[in-house]
């Protein structure tokens, strides 16, 4: 049987989406809060939509994958 995870498709492994942290934060806060995933498999990189809102970019679709289980309702 395969895995949840076998069954997403890259782009939704890839790409993480935030909204509605507080203005306060910036790339150096995320960047801290990933650092896990920084260095693997090409990391990451961080594209804001706007001051409480961004796209995590992971370069390697199972290096996105990790942080899946982490939100369920992708299962």
């Amino acid at each position: 049987m395969a895995s949840p995870l076998a069954t997403l498709s890259a782009s939704v492994t890839r790409i993480l989406y935030l909204v509605g942290f507080p203005k306060e934060l910036k790339t150096k806060d995320i960047q801290a809060a990933f650092s896990e995933f920084d260095g693997v498999n090409g990391g990451f990189k961080i594209k804001w939509k706007d001051d409480t809102s961004l796209l995590i970019v992971f370069n390697d679709a199972t290096v996105g994958a990790l942080h899946c289980p982490l939100f369920p309702e992708f299962h």
